[in-house]
């Protein structure tokens, strides 16, 4: 066999059924699903939210705020990623059901973009915090490299996700303990007198800081079923976010509330200096990593859904890794931050319509085909869209429940809204064992 064919062939067994249910027999035990989820959580932005929420709080709002946030987005993410279970599905393969077998292709378009976006900004990030971490370097050359090597996982699938999620995840378990310590040691304040100190910048309001926490893995909670199709029940999935993920997933960002309640500062740099050099080093690049792929995996299963069945999942993450690298070595894609906060937004509706739709609206008791286009989800994420850009972008004063939350109920509502107004219009002219919804 060639080495061009073997190559072929290892990546080849990472397909992940892009397309079609995953088998009993590939599902994993549920420790696998919780440590994965650990892994896509542990990276640079959460230590960042842990800065900041000490930045804007007192002390125990911050830690409060942080774990009612945290349990939010898991709570919503065990329901969402249970239809993948249910079903075997990818996020865009069930969505199929929601919006119809094109309408699916805007949540998959919208899904694509957000995690090839993500990636390449993330693989931006990665440069830029490796040259503050060390003081010198070329950001560009190490973005492009970073891009590079954490798309490699991502192209070998469940598996390659898997194997680095194991290492990342117990790493930056010890090394945040240990920063929160030795950040602690080296303080001339003591405990009592550091809490004195806090909110150290800014302050925000307590819902402000949960809704940002949530907000920062809604896009998860969303592409949840392509992880959590490979979980076995129900009961699994409660045992892997609820028992594993919810407690360790606490670790760093309220270890990194410590450091910068300690060191009175919210700056990423002097964090991650707390760390040690090589020490520093090796948790951005494992955070970033472990995190990063699963952009770019959600990503390539999402353009899957689109694409003929005869396009290699493995070979659509290869191209729009490259493509995603390169973008990240010679932009600087900060200033591409709203337009990706505007895709994200219509992200978060997807939760609500998809939930509704499986849970609520199949115990209904009459026939469902599966249109072209099922226009009342395609209303339902559209208005839902709109209500999240509006909250992000403070043309509406920010309530006092978590934005995400009220995004994804509002589509949820609107959507049985409109398929109860629809099945009433059809009522009149067919009997109920009759029905379809169109």
């Amino acid at each position: 066999m060639k080495l061009s064919e073997k190559f072929d062939q290892f990546f080849a067994s990472g397909e992940d059924y892009p397309r079609e249910p995953v088998p009993k027999e590939a599902r994993k035990p549920w420790w696998s699903i919780g440590i994965v989820w650990i892994g896509v959580y542990i990276c640079i932005p959460s230590i960042i939210e842990g800065l900041l929420l000490i930045g804007g709080l007192p002390f125990w709002e911050a830690v409060a705020a942080d774990v009612i946030g945290i349990f939010i987005f898991l709570f919503f993410m065990l329901f969402q990623g249970n239809i993948g279970t249910q079903t075997g599905l990818s996020a865009y393969m069930a969505a199929r059901d929601s919006f119809g077998y094109v309408g699916s292709h805007l949540v998959s378009i919208v899904v694509a973009v957000c995690g090839f976006g993500w990636f390449a900004i993330q693989s931006r990030a990665f440069g830029e915090s490796l040259v503050a971490l060390l003081g010198y370097g070329n950001v560009s050359l190490i973005s492009l490299v970073g891009g590079l090597t954490m798309m490699l996982t991502a192209i070998i699938g469940y598996r390659g996700i898997e194997a680095l999620s194991y290492p990342a995840v117990i790493y930056t378990f010890v090394m945040m303990i240990y920063m929160a310590i030795k950040s602690a040691i080296m303080s001339p304040m003591s405990f009592s007198e550091a809490i004195a100190q806090t909110p150290i910048a800014e302050p925000m309001s307590f819902v402000s800081a949960i809704s940002m926490v949530v907000g920062g893995m809604a896009m998860a909670v969303v592409i949840s079923p392509d992880v959590n199709r490979f979980a076995k029940s129900f009961r699994d999935n409660v045992k892997a976010l609820l028992l594993l993920a919810l407690p360790v997933c606490l670790v760093q960002p309220v270890a990194s509330i410590f450091v910068g309640m300690y060191m009175g500062s919210t700056e990423l740099g002097k964090a991650l200096v707390m760390a040690g050099g090589f020490w520093g080093f090796l948790l951005v690049v494992l955070g970033a990593w472990s995190s990063n792929d699963n952009n770019l995996y959600s990503c390539s299963l999402a353009v899957a859904e689109i694409l003929p069945k005869r396009a290699k999942r493995w070979k659509t993450a290869l191209y729009l890794g490259i493509i995603a690298s390169i973008f990240a070595s010679i932009l600087d894609l900060q200033q591409y931050m709203n337009i990706m906060y505007i895709f994200n937004a219509f992200c978060i509706p997807v939760a609500g319509i998809m939930c509704a739709d499986f849970y609520i609206f199949t115990k209904v008791k009459y026939k469902k085909e599966m249109p072209k286009i099922n226009v009342t989800a395609v209303i339902a994420f559209i208005i839902g869209g709109i209500i999240e850009i509006a909250f992000d972008f403070s043309i509406l004063p920010h309530p006092y429940i978590p934005t995400p939350v009220i995004t994804i109920l509002c589509a949820g509502i609107i959507y049985l809204v409109g398929i109860k107004f629809h099945y009433k219009k059809l009522k009149s002219n067919k009997t109920t064992s009759d029905i379809s919804i169109v």
